[in-house]
């Protein structure tokens, strides 16, 4: 077994990151837990239609997962593309360890809020792991 294959049954974090303001603060929570509870973190940014293309998604990712999760067991940082409620459970599905899914949340006027946030609702209804959805922006 390699250093980046996780043992099947070893619980990892599933770090979904959207790229949008608060993303970095997400990453060093998310490196904070797998620090403490020492679990390796597989990384997806679900690339939607519309927006910006693949190719300058992917130097905002690797800036982050270089800068912030450097130091950390890391076995996948993967772009993939469909709806990301969909996308987010389908690879965690495929994670040969247990995932914990980590998504962000943001403080959103009350009119975006109808619209924003149910890509996590969905991920929590669909999802047959443990969802951990972390408040972006606390500092604000």
């Amino acid at each position: 077994m390699n250093e980046n294959q996780i043992p099947h049954g070893t619980t990892s974090i599933l770090l979904c990151l959207d790229l949008e303001e608060g993303s970095r603060e997400l990453a060093e929570f998310c490196k904070d837990c797998a620090e403490h509870w020492n679990y390796p973190v597989h990384v997806i940014h679900v690339h939607g239609d519309g927006g910006r293309d693949i190719e300058d998604v992917e130097p905002d990712l690797s800036i982050i997962t270089d800068e912030i999760l450097y130091n950390l067991r890391v076995p996948a940082v993967k772009i993939l593309k469909g709806l990301p409620e969909e996308v987010i459970v389908e690879f965690a599905n495929e994670i040969t360890s247990t995932p914990i899914i980590m998504l962000g949340r943001r403080k959103r006027r009350i009119a975006d809020r109808i619209y924003v946030g149910s890509t996590t609702s969905a991920v929590i209804a669909l999802s047959p792991y443990p969802v951990l959805v972390v408040p972006l922006n606390i500092l604000k």
